[in-house]
């Protein structure tokens, strides 16, 4: 083993088999060769939320207990066209560029903040998208609660 250390390889020569007294050593470029894979610790993430068949219900439990159920369409036919018309407006091709950008830049610098609030401080989602819904419910007219 000592004799194929002290001998110095040029380029041409590292696949070259080297001789020794005992086996023959296939020498392969340091760069070809791969550390072993180490073991590496893994995070378990496990998903304790509702499926979607639970909101569906707790929705229509919300909407069943309305008093104004008319409004409450209404607001939301009103939130859905709003969100196709805002989507359709953005991405014409002469607002493309001044709103697009602004719309995906303001996405992903949001994106770190609610990322951190909700996996590693450990705030439920479900909690803060039901709080924003309801400051903006309470200044809708019609649907204030009696």
């Amino acid at each position: 083993m000592a004799d194929i250390e002290s001998q110095i390889i040029s380029h041409d020569q590292q696949w070259r088999v080297l001789r020794t007294a005992s086996a023959r050593v296939p020498v392969v470029p340091a760069r070809l060769v791969r550390p072993a894979p180490q073991p590496s610790a893994r995070v378990v993430v496990r998903a304790e939320s509702k499926d979607f068949d639970a909101y569906l219900a707790e929705w229509a439990d919300k909407f069943e207990k309305t008093e104004n159920k008319p409004v409450v369409i209404g607001w939301v036919a009103a939130a859905v066209s709003a969100f196709f018309i805002a989507e359709w407006l953005i991405h014409l091709p002469a607002l493309d560029v001044v709103l697009g950008f602004p719309v995906q830049l303001v996405g992903l610098l949001t994106l770190p903040y609610l990322a951190v609030r909700w996996y590693v401080d450990g705030n439920d989602a479900s909690k803060d998208i039901e709080a924003a819904a309801g400051s903006i419910i309470k200044k809708l007219p019609g649907l204030e609660k009696k």
